[in-house]
């Protein structure tokens, strides 16, 4: 049975256009017009998108990633970023010990995440920022990397031998964060396979004019650089200067906790009271995540940056730095992982392999 959807503005990475979408078994069929046997007609729909991309989420819906016990806790996360536009995400735990992360990360197996992402604990305490748990290398993390086809883990590099650091890259795409690290520092991480930079500016050595450390490293070599999307965490010139950098290499995340989704109010993270309304932060007022879903990081950075590059740092970017195969793009044999938008870019609908999985419409199916 074939799908259509009609006349909407396509953006995809390279371009804007307006035309049809034919959809069959789960896979977008043709780009222009078309016979299907049913048109999904969105009222006030005006751009369709490729399926939004986290890569740094640590909650959503009141569930935090940690807390995940069950099929349900997972489902319910899954529903809150369908609503949101977000058809693919890899769920990141924030530092615990070791036991710990790895019972979280069977829970996650058995639900079938398709990947996560471990925060820590091989981080510099020097730069925690929210979390915790510390620890070097031990060789029980490498038993997560085993269960998943995506994983990731932030790492900080000069805690870390070469040895260390090669057994990682070699079972793990490695970021780097929460990280006191030099230049060299930096480039010794990234000739032993680091892809990419944790939410880049937050949690690691400010850049200087004689000691760029990691953040000229980042913005001036090939590695991937995560920004959080709230505009708190970085500001508008910051963006603007890392988009510039970075291009297509720039991610948009959310570093999100459990409180997005649910707008302000008092949440817990380690047991301890934090506050979110336009990000989230501990009683010191030290920021400690956010609580934006990606939809709004979306809708505040297009307008310093532009729609369709913003779009394309939560679609192509991420796809491509995860190698995610026939996502991140609205293109013929691509799958039809889609979102539809109205004028101001909140979700109307949103489609995973074609089904409609959210809509702000009653009678969709």
């Amino acid at each position: 049975m074939s799908k259509c959807i009609r006349g909407l503005e396509i953006i995809t990475p390279l371009e804007s256009f307006r035309d049809d979408i034919v959809i069959s078994d789960g896979e977008i069929r043709k780009i222009g017009s078309g016979i299907c046997n049913e048109e999904i007609k969105v009222d006030r729909g005006k751009y369709v998108i490729p399926g939004m991309i986290d890569i740094h989420t640590h909650g959503i819906g009141g569930i935090l990633v940690n807390d995940i016990r069950s099929i349900n806790d997972y489902e319910k996360m899954v529903s809150y970023y369908y609503s949101h536009g977000v058809t693919t995400f890899i769920p990141s735990t924030i530092s615990e010990n070791v036991e710990k992360l790895v019972s979280i990360a069977r829970v996650l197996n058995e639900v079938k995440s398709i990947g996560i992402h471990l925060e820590g604990p091989l981080i510099n305490p020097n730069r925690a920022g929210a979390h915790k748990f510390f620890t070097r290398f031990d060789e029980r993390i490498l038993e997560i990397s085993k269960l998943f086809k995506i994983k990731r883990i932030t790492i900080a590099p000069e805690i870390l031998s070469d040895k260390e650091l090669e057994n990682l890259a070699d079972n793990f795409q490695v970021s780097l964060g929460h990280t006191d690290a030099n230049s060299d520092d930096t480039r010794r991480a990234i000739g032993f396979g680091a892809s990419s930079v944790t939410h880049l500016f937050n949690a690691m050595r400010p850049f200087h004019h004689r000691d760029p450390g990691i953040i000229g490293v980042s913005l001036t070599s090939p590695i991937y650089a995560e920004v959080i999307s709230d505009l708190v965490h970085i500001n508008e010139i910051t963006l603007s200067i890392v988009s510039k950098l970075k291009g297509d290499k720039t991610i948009l995340v959310t570093d999100s906790l459990q409180a997005a989704g649910l707008g302000e109010g008092e949440f817990l993270l380690y047991g301890e009271k934090i506050t979110c309304d336009k990000a989230c932060f501990e009683a010191n007022k030290r920021l400690v995540g956010s609580n934006i879903t990606l939809d709004e990081g979306v809708r505040r950075v297009s307008k310093i940056i532009g729609l369709r590059e913003a779009i394309k740092y939560v679609t192509y970017s991420p796809a491509s730095l995860l190698n995610l195969e026939k996502i991140g793009q609205i293109s013929r044999g691509y799958v039809a992982d889609l979102v539809i938008l109205d004028e101001n870019l909140n979700v109307l609908t949103t489609l995973k392999s074609g089904s409609i999985v959210f809509s702000i419409f009653k009678n969709s199916s």
